[in-house]
């Protein structure tokens, strides 16, 4: 009967270490869990702004996409397309932007039947801004005015 006691007293301490080892505390979870929301916290403000950064840039390449193929669209149709307000107004406006987005044109330009731009100035603006885009003729380049 000795042997089986000091056998048993032998394999007692090893279990209570293998125990130990095997998990984490209620305290050791509780401080990980803590330190994430502290970073998330810091993190989060700063990605809201990069994605709202990120959709207003795509916007308005999308705008200056649009612009660009004016005059490919005037060759293929074979008609003048004039920008003005009422254009933009319309079912079939030649530029379009999303609904939280304002377009508007200073002063009325067109693009000849034959591709050639006469060029003027488009203004898109949100809640963040406005931005003017001048376009250039005889090609209709868009440039951003900063």
């Amino acid at each position: 009967m000795p042997m089986s006691a000091t056998c048993r007293t032998r394999r007692a301490p090893r279990k209570a270490a293998q125990m130990r080892q095997g998990g984490f505390t209620l305290l050791e979870m509780i401080v990980v869990l803590a330190i994430l929301g502290l970073a998330t916290a810091m993190v989060a403000p700063a990605a809201i702004r990069s994605i709202d950064s990120w959709r207003r840039q795509a916007e308005l390449d999308s705008l200056l996409d649009q612009i660009r193929a004016l005059p490919g669209d005037a060759r293929a149709s074979g008609r003048v397309i004039v920008l003005d307000a009422e254009a933009l107004k319309g079912k079939d406006a030649p530029l379009r932007v999303a609904g939280d987005w304002t377009l508007r044109v200073p002063e009325p330009w067109k693009v000849n039947a034959n591709g050639v731009c006469e060029g003027g100035s488009v203004e898109i603006g949100n809640q963040h801004g406005k931005r003017v885009i001048a376009v250039a003729s005889p090609f209709c380049d868009p440039r951003v005015k900063p």
